[in-house]
């Protein structure tokens, strides 16, 4: 209707301009305008109808679309087109015969013109501003809806958008918790006594270490840190070898550790070589009198043809530091800290055979055991990141390669969520219910393609792309299925990313050098994409998992 007011208002602009010449017309001017109005008034009727028909046409598609019938809509009958409006041409000649009255009228039909046109521009103003108006506030009701459906979702313990939607056959958060007080009882206790346990005994023989060998050309062993699952809180009751401790070591008094990094073929994992190297200290030893460092004394010996220092380290081959050395020896300084206090502690420790690091194994007077894994390693720059004489998931290598990993930033990670999450935020019970149905399912044979690893990558994925306050404990059973759907996805897209390399995502408080933030990608899946049997187990390991987690659904709900 916005056209039609448009074009009556044009016309009265018309009609009404002031005759400026003449007060009175001749015959031939009369019937030519009684011609022009006969037209603009059949032009009117035209765009009338035209306008009545559009509005029954979005009329006809609005119904079709709310209709929940699907065969075709019956054509509207047509109406009868409307007759000519009486009165057009008898109000014109009124107002042609007040045109007449005399000059004193022209400065009222100057006013009158001025306001049509003021009417006029308004009218054009008007459909501009009722559009915006109508979308401003059709995005406001819209961005209400979604703030009071998402707070509706958060009050019921629904799933948020994006997640994977909880199907009727999967167990609610009732059944999860009655499963795992039955099966996982005080296992987060557990844990936390073991590994207070264990980083007051790792403490003592590192002590101890160092006294032994202040005084030798060897290196320094610092303070353990704990890294692996059971120190981030999630360890599964069955792992024999859980409690990691990665040892930093120093490099003897005269020498630096130089890392010579490189991506071996087909490997997920950066490896590489440590050098140790002859630093000159002459400054650091001029309080002593004329003494040379390690460097001039080898130098000037071999100038003068005195012996100089044995270049090559009993710890070395070729200037590099050995894996399998290296280990030896620290098993044997380890058992001989032990001797020293031994006496301080009822339980007993043996140190068992390894080529790649130092198992301990804690015997109780009860029949208990604990098994303790100390593996070595040496510290990239100021960062946290470490190449060490074993990965946590990866078997020993070449006797001179150490793996590079991103173990201490992995449990910080987690002790920063355990920080902001809500008091029993269900994070950990998720990784330890999966973890303990994938062990009961694969009790024989004893290992899978489809790792301990994967399921927590996953899981620290999920944690950066859900708040915090989603991961509250009503909200288990959601955050499970998310974890299974985010799996599944992956092992479709044959793709899970390393949580660390090339994430630019990571919080801010965690110590990621910009390097490894900004790094390509690395793909945990991507040798399952160059082997399709491989990929096909790790599905149905995946698929039997889910069905593993639906069986408590009957069994657990009451």
């Amino acid at each position: 209707m916005a056209v039609g007011s448009l074009l009556f208002l044009a016309v009265l602009a018309i009609v009404h301009h002031p005759l400026l010449v003449s007060d009175t017309w001749d015959p031939a001017t009369v019937q030519r305008r009684q011609q022009q109005e006969q037209l603009l008034a059949l032009e009117m009727k035209q765009l009338q109808l035209e306008f009545e028909q559009r509005n029954q046409e979005e009329q006809q598609e609005q119904g079709r679309a709310q209709s929940p019938g699907l065969g075709p809509e019956p054509e509207p009958e047509p109406e009868p087109e409307p007759e000519p409006e009486p009165g057009w041409v008898e109000q014109e000649a009124r107002l042609q015969r007040a045109g007449k009255q005399g000059p004193n009228h022209i400065a009222w039909d100057r006013w009158h013109c001025g306001l049509l046109l003021l009417l006029l521009l308004l009218e054009l103003c008007r459909p501009s501003k009722e559009h915006a108006v109508s979308d401003d506030s059709s995005s406001s009701e819209a961005s209400s809806e979604e703030e009071e459906e998402e707070e509706e979702e958060a009050e019921a313990g629904a799933a948020p958008r994006g997640s994977c939607p909880q199907s009727p056959g999967f167990p609610d958060t009732e059944a999860l918790e009655c499963f795992y007080q039955q099966h996982l009882p005080g296992l987060s206790e557990e844990l936390a006594g073991a590994c207070e346990l264990v980083a007051s005994l790792v403490t003592s023989l590192l002590e101890v270490c160092r006294v032994l060998t202040c005084q030798t050309a060897l290196p320094q062993p610092e303070n353990g840190i704990g890294v692996g699952s059971a120190f981030e809180g999630w360890c599964p009751r069955r792992d024999p070898s859980a409690y990691h401790v990665l040892v930093p070591l120093l490099p003897p008094k005269g020498y630096s550790f130089h890392l010579e990094l490189e991506s071996a073929p087909g490997a997920l994992e950066k490896h590489g070589r440590i050098l140790l190297e002859l630093e000159c200290v002459c400054k650091r030893q001029r309080l002593l009198g004329d003494v040379r460092c390690l460097l001039h004394q080898a130098e000037h010996g071999a100038s003068s043809g005195e012996p100089g220092p044995c270049h090559v380290h009993i710890l070395c081959t070729r200037s590099h530091l050995d894996v399998e050395k290296t280990t030896l020896w620290f098993q044997s300084l380890v058992g001989k800290a032990w001797e020293l206090v031994s006496h301080s502690y009822s339980f007993q420790l043996a140190v068992q055979p390894s080529a790649s690091s130092c198992k301990l194994r804690l015997a109780h007077e009860s029949g208990g055991a604990l098994s303790i894994e100390l593996v070595l390693a040496v510290q990239q720059g100021d960062s946290l990141i470490f190449l060490a004489s074993q990965g946590v998931d990866a078997g020993p290598l070449s006797s001179l390669l150490w793996v590079e990993t991103f173990a201490v930033q992995e449990m910080l990670f987690f002790q920063l969520v355990n920080r902001y999450a809500p008091q029993g935020s269900c994070h950990l019970k998720c990784l330890q219910i999966l973890l303990h149905l994938q062990e009961r399912r694969l009790s024989s044979p004893p290992s899978g393609v489809l790792t301990a690893y994967h399921l927590k990558t996953a899981l620290m994925h999920l944690l950066l792309l859900r708040p915090l306050s989603q991961w509250c404990p009503l909200q288990l059973a959601h955050r499970l299925q998310d974890v299974l759907w985010y799996l599944c996805r992956a092992l479709e897209e044959k793709r899970l990313d390393h949580f660390l390399i090339g994430n630019s995502a990571l919080p801010s408080q965690l110590p990621v050098p910009t390097a490894v933030r900004s790094a390509q990608p690395l793909n945990l899946f991507g040798p399952l994409a160059q082997a399709p049997a491989a990929h096909a187990q790790a599905r149905s390991e995946l698929l039997e998992v889910v069905q593993e987690v639906r069986a408590l659904s009957p069994a657990y709900s009451k």
